[in-house]
């Protein structure tokens, strides 16, 4: 089985296409991963290795210069379409063509007199769910929604009708694109792997202090909002709130006062983020859609609880009262209940945090996760034979 692989940026790809390569599946990583980067070399896939990233530098320097929202959307969306050209040649070389969702359309169509399948890689739920579950949602907020381009929304369908194949990362997503009519059998899970701490300590938490983490942006879709009403209801009498992430322009709290007991920390890194985490009692993640949130299953490896919302993917990382609990969205009420219960119960606290510690959930490592996604692109291609 050779496979050729198509997406905009390093992030997580990089793994599979390392796991794709290990196995000798690997025909062609097609990457837009910027030159620019720290991390641009991938010397271990050598020549099958082919860089696309001139679009996407001029998307990432969009971005980093503040330009028009509109600029930075239709660059991006360009980058993929450019990319979907560029992997043409190797895709009609391949048995299998694995393209980021909105990367992949022109290709499809010609592999469509060919044996070779088309797969899409959906990293959140289908796009006519996401458009509707945030439209609803800024609109409940008096937000003005750009959401998708119309071209970005008619592509990615378009795909999905035609492709072989959709690999999600949770159940969540899968989920949703069944509720749209694709076949059970045409969508399967591949979870996201996590980069487990080196080490796992505990003892920082202080006794006296209750801390609540949320990392991730401060946007709209990660319900930060309901975060915050839950902490103002909830009962404690020295209790704190912890947020890690970048601020984007429409926050979905800009008409709410946050907790007096909150404390902004900026974007955190590498061993000031693992101290973040060991040092706080509970994760929450008020997520209103997303795809499998990879911080849910970093607060897991430190001990910490997690109250997450049923559109975070939280479902495949944890089991609901085990190591954490999963909530509506939208719902502040479903998250101070937890949070009281667990403030409430040492012992249930502890026992929690211990099962979350010892990682007995759906947390997989990176070349696990790999390592799935490479039998679920072999399971495609016996399905095609039979």
């Amino acid at each position: 089985m050779l496979v050729t692989y198509v997406t905009p940026n390093r992030a997580y790809h990089y793994y599979y296409a390392s796991a794709l390569a290990r196995e000798g599946c690997l025909q062609r990583f097609v990457c837009g991963g910027s030159r620019f980067s720290s991390r641009a070399a991938f010397p271990e896939l050598g020549d099958k290795f082919l860089r696309v990233d001139h679009l996407q530098n001029l998307y990432l320097a969009s971005m980093r210069l503040g330009l028009p929202s509109k600029i930075s959307e239709e660059l991006a969306y360009l980058s993929k379409i450019w990319m979907d050209f560029r992997s043409t040649k190797d895709a009609l070389k391949s048995d299998i063509f694995l393209c980021y969702s909105g990367a992949g359309l022109h290709t499809f169509h010609e592999l469509k007199p060919t044996s070779t399948l088309g797969i899409v890689e959906a990293v959140n739920s289908h796009v006519l769910t996401q458009q509707e579950i945030l439209r609803e949602e800024h609109e409940k907020l008096g937000l003005p929604l750009r959401g998708f381009l119309p071209s970005e929304v008619a592509r990615r369908v378009k795909e999905y009708e035609m492709a072989d194949g959709i690999i999600c990362p949770s159940s969540f997503t899968r989920k949703s694109f069944i509720a749209r009519g694709i076949p059970p059998e045409r969508v399967r899970t591949v979870p996201f792997g996590i980069q487990l701490p080196a080490e796992r300590k505990m003892s920082d938490r202080p006794d006296d202090v209750f801390r609540v983490l949320f990392v991730g942006q401060i946007n709209v879709r990660k319900g930060l909002r309901y975060l915050f009403e839950a902490f103002k209801k909830f009962k404690h009498p020295k209790k704190e709130l912890w947020i890690v992430g970048p601020r984007t322009k429409q926050t979905g709290i800009e008409d709410i006062a946050p907790p007096d007991e909150t404390r902004f920390l900026g974007v955190l890194k590498g061993e000031e983020l693992d101290q973040a985490y060991r040092n706080c009692h509970v994760f929450v993640l008020p997520t209103i859609e997303e795809g499998l949130a990879l911080v849910m299953g970093e607060a897991l490896s430190h001990g910490l609880p997690v109250i997450a919302t049923v559109n975070s993917g939280g479902e495949d990382l944890f089991e609901h009262g085990s190591s954490g609990f999963l909530v509506p969205i939208r719902s502040s009420d479903a998250i101070v209940e937890k949070l009281q219960l667990l403030a409430d119960d040492p012992e249930l606290l502890a026992e929690m945090s211990a099962r979350a510690a010892a990682c007995e959930n759906g947390t997989k490592n990176w070349e696990n996760a790999g390592g799935l996604l490479v039998d679920t692109l072999k399971e495609f291609a016996r399905m095609a034979k039979l």
